[in-house]
């Protein structure tokens, strides 16, 4: 009788040390979610600069088709369609660029400010791509998939402080290949899609999860 006592003892004792450490657990998590809250910086306004294609981004088999600059300016259409409702976002387009910056001087930072002060913005947004490779084939079948990468970095201009960044880099896999991938593959109708689509769907996601956006 004592033993079986000893063992309901122990077993209450480990489900309340167990309870105890979630419980304290738990309470760092939401003291660090506040925590992360309580630092965003407010923003006047994010400039959005056109997005950089970095040297050979695109394949041999979508140059013939379209041209560095056309890719640049799909993805600024894209994420200029996802920011239409936020008052707070500036596109600026090369030769808006070239013609705020006429009596801008010194490096990056100096040049980010010069534009904030003249836009009423305190960050600037800056995208990347790294590379943006068309599919070889087709909806149904394909001898190598769509293929995209790119960075996103969110500046402060008046501290140079990094706000948020995002990275993209994916190579559609067929289901068989990766059972994991059933969610997407369901959401893009079982097919393979164009690199065009695989870039928007990739933007809309990383600008939903920018906390500085969408709100």
């Amino acid at each position: 009788m004592k033993t079986r006592v000893r063992k309901i003892t122990s077993i209450l004792m480990v489900a309340f040390l167990c309870s105890v450490f979630f419980s304290a657990c738990m309470g760092k998590k939401g003291e660090q979610a506040e925590e992360k809250t309580a630092t965003l910086q407010p923003l006047t306004g994010v400039i959005v600069m056109p997005t950089v294609m970095v040297e050979k981004a695109m394949n041999s088999a979508r140059k013939g088709t379209s041209t560095s600059e056309s890719v640049a300016g799909f993805v600024d259409g894209v994420i200029s369609a996802e920011l239409v409702k936020d008052n707070k976002a500036h596109m600026v387009t090369e030769g808006q660029l070239d013609a705020l910056l006429t009596d801008a001087a010194g490096g990056r930072l100096a040049q980010m400010k010069a534009l904030g002060a003249k836009l009423n913005a305190n960050a600037v947004l800056e995208v990347k791509v790294t590379r943006f490779h068309e599919r070889d084939g087709s909806d149904l079948s394909v001898n190598s998939p769509a293929s995209a990468a790119f960075e996103m970095v969110l500046t402060h201009v008046d501290t140079g402080m990094v706000l948020w960044a995002a990275s993209f880099d994916e190579t559609q896999e067929a289901l068989s290949s990766n059972l994991l991938t059933i969610g997407k593959v369901k959401n893009r109708g079982f097919k393979w899609i164009t690199v065009e689509e695989l870039v928007r769907q990739g933007l809309k996601e990383r600008l939903a999860d920018c906390p500085y956006l969408q709100k």
